[in-house]
């Protein structure tokens, strides 16, 4: 069994799925279907979670996606997800999604997701996760603002 350290840096607790959108993934306007994003955005959360608790962890909540602009399909699609503020079981994460046109490179922010993951023990109780060190200006500002949303969200 592997030892869980007391602490993690920002920098480890990150996940990140890419996949090529393909028709079968389509919505009626020929785009990604907001459903199987919701799935994408999920999977690379609970990476960044998993990779952040060293075990177990199940989503607990998403309680945003910002929608900004439509992918079509042909594109290749990537969730980033990073851990930015911990509880004593408690992760809340950030998911930034990206689309590129394969054939020429660009790529754009097309959605932006925050979930909450809580880690699990072997019995489904939840466990004590490692707490988080930000280690650069800009993720503690990551943090500042995870904080400051999870106070909105227990008012």
């Amino acid at each position: 069994m592997a030892i869980i350290p007391e602490v993690r840096p920002m920098s480890y607790s990150r996940g990140e799925i890419t996949t090529f959108v393909m028709p079968h993934m389509q919505n009626v306007l020929g785009d990604l279907f907001g459903g199987h994003l919701m799935a994408l955005v999920d999977q690379a959360a609970a990476v960044a979670a998993i990779r952040h608790c060293g075990g177990r962890a199940v989503t607990a909540a998403i309680d945003r996606v910002d929608f900004k602009a439509r992918i079509p399909v042909g594109s290749l699609v990537t969730c980033i997800a990073t851990v930015d503020c911990v509880g004593n079981s408690s992760m809340d994460i950030t998911v930034e999604v990206t689309a590129e046109d394969p054939s020429t490179g660009e790529k754009r922010h097309t959605h932006t997701a925050h979930a909450v993951f809580v880690a699990i023990d072997e019995h489904g109780k939840p466990k004590r996760v490692p707490r988080l060190r930000a280690d650069t200006p800009e993720e503690r500002e990551r943090m500042a603002r995870a904080e400051a949303h999870r106070a909105r969200m227990r008012q």
